[in-house]
C-alpha cells in the first residue's frame, strides 16, 4: 500500500474529468511535458484515477486481442451502441 496524499474532493473531481480526457494521449505519449507532469502529479494523489487508468489499459489490451469477426452480432451491436451513446454525451458527435 502506498502513502498518497489526498486532494480536496471538489478539486480532485474536476481534475479527474480532465485526466480521463487525456488518458489516450498519455498512453500514446503525445502529451506535452508540462501536461504529462500534471497528469502524473494527479495520479499520485488520486487512487480512483490510478484504478481507472489500470482498467483502461487492461480493456485496451483485451480489445486488441479480439477480432471483430469473432464477436457475435448482438455483442458487436451493443458495443457500437454503447460507444455511440458515449460520443453523444461527450459532444463528439453531432
Amino acid at each position: 500500500m502506498t502513502n498518497r496524499k489526498r486532494a480536496p474532493k471538489a478539486l480532485t473531481d474536476r481534475a479527474c474529468k480532465e485526466i480521463t480526457g487525456l488518458i489516450l494521449d498519455y498512453l500514446n505519449d503525445t502529451l506535452s511535458p508540462s501536461v504529462r507532469r500534471g497528469f502524473k502529479r494527479h495520479l499520485r494523489i488520486c487512487p480512483d484515477c490510478v484504478a481507472f487508468l489500470r482498467t483502461y489499459k487492461k480493456t485496451a489490451s483485451l480489445t486488441r486481442s479480439v477480432r471483430v469477426e469473432e464477436l457475435p452480432d448482438k455483442v458487436r451491436r451493443n458495443i457500437l451502441d454503447f460507444l455511440r451513446e458515449g460520443m453523444k454525451q461527450s459532444g463528439a458527435s453531432s
